[in-house]
């Protein structure tokens, strides 16, 4: 009986034993998965950091550039407005605006001959009648303010 007993007590360590060392190996394969696990969360968030702090960079990039465009651009400006030249083109700016502005939507155009219509609303404006205009509008003071 003694043998027995003993054989069975072997057999129950031995149980133990593998139970035990299962136990270990699944806490091992748990303790590696979430290390695992959580390197890559760190990944994607150092990632997402980077590519964050990148697209601020670039961001910023952009909008230095477009400051020195216009700081450039408005010295240009201002420097062609000190010239009669610049209220000139100024004032041809405004007008081109103006025949831009009033031709958008034109689906259709027809063309008449000034020298037949002259009076026509129609007709093309000529250099003499563009010169008129910008003689009129140096008058009301408008070339002088370059934009108003």
């Amino acid at each position: 009986m003694a043998n027995l007993e003993g054989m069975s007590l072997i057999s129950t360590q031995k149980e133990r034993t593998s139970a035990e060392v299962k136990n270990i190996s699944a806490l091992a394969d748990a303790v590696a998965k979430k290390t695992t696990a959580d390197a890559e969360n760190q990944r994607m968030i150092d990632q997402a950091m980077a590519e964050g702090e990148a697209l601020r960079i670039k961001a910023k990039a952009e909008a230095e550039s477009i400051k020195l465009k216009a700081e450039a651009e408005a010295e240009r400006a201002e420097m062609i407005a000190r010239t009669d030249l610049g209220k000139q083109e100024a004032l041809l700016s405004i007008y081109s605006d103006m025949v831009v502005k009033s031709n958008s939507g034109v689906e259709k155009i027809i063309y008449l001959d000034p020298s037949v219509n002259k009076d026509s609303p129609f007709a093309l404006s000529s250099m003499q009648n563009l010169n008129n205009d910008l003689h009129a509008l140096t008058k009301l003071g408008i070339a002088a303010n370059g934009t108003n």
